[in-house]
């Protein structure tokens, strides 16, 4: 809260944004600092469901073995 109590510095909130727990983090910090609606323009960066799960899951590569044929 004290980075931006002098004026809104957006980048700050840039991390908070990506999970659900932390944008109400920051909606509750905006509220507090009198700007709740400033909210708007922190919208564009909060990923989408699919880039959050395409960034966060790994590939693995699944091998099936069928009777004897395995090592």
């Amino acid at each position: 809260m004290a980075k931006n109590q002098g004026g809104f510095r957006e980048e700050s909130f840039a991390v908070f944004m990506q999970a659900p727990c932390g944008r109400l983090l920051v909606k509750t910090v905006l509220k507090d600092l009198g700007m709740p609606n400033q909210y708007k323009e922190l919208k564009k960066y909060k990923k989408t469901f699919f880039s959050a799960v395409r960034d966060s899951c790994k590939p693995v590569k699944t091998t099936v073995y069928i009777n004897k044929d395995f090592l």
